[in-house]
């Protein structure tokens, strides 16, 4: 299979929002929050994979500052790749193309959660060097 990995253009919003709603649900944002953070969001980086012209999937890493690194920490914070693209290499590329994107911009390292039961997930984190740890994490949603 043939795609592409690249920072996501404000051209990309229509295609993303429909992805947001598949991977977050229907609701979870609206079209022009999302074009307004692809704008202008000091706090976000947004990647996508695309084959043939089509988004086929995306990521979002947050880049913090906490007083436990002297360095800045990155959370791969959402990784979506569309149903018929999984297991094809293109969340792997992802973050491949992710740590060579922040290579050199001072970085201590990235986490990221995922459910314990999306086995295929923790497989390709593990393959792309992340160790899993004991924590667990607690969600509440708003929405």
């Amino acid at each position: 299979m043939n795609f592409k990995v690249r920072k996501a253009e404000v051209s990309d919003a229509g295609q993303l929002f429909q992805l947001n709603e598949i991977f977050n649900g229907e609701g979870a944002t609206d079209f022009e929050l999302l074009k307004q953070s692809l704008i202008k969001n000091d706090q976000e980086e947004v990647f996508v994979a695309e084959s043939g012209g089509k988004l086929v999937g995306f990521c979002c890493v947050q880049i913090f500052k906490s007083m436990c690194y002297k360095n800045f920490y990155a959370e791969i914070t959402e990784l979506f790749v569309d149903e018929k693209f999984r297991r094809l290499g293109v969340a792997t590329a992802v973050i491949g193309y992710i740590e060579e994107y922040f290579k050199g911009k001072n970085l201590a390292g990235y986490q990221l959660f995922t459910s314990d039961k999306n086995t295929n997930a923790q497989a390709c984190y593990e393959k792309s060097g992340f160790a899993r740890s004991r924590e667990i994490m607690y969600r509440k949603r708003l929405f």
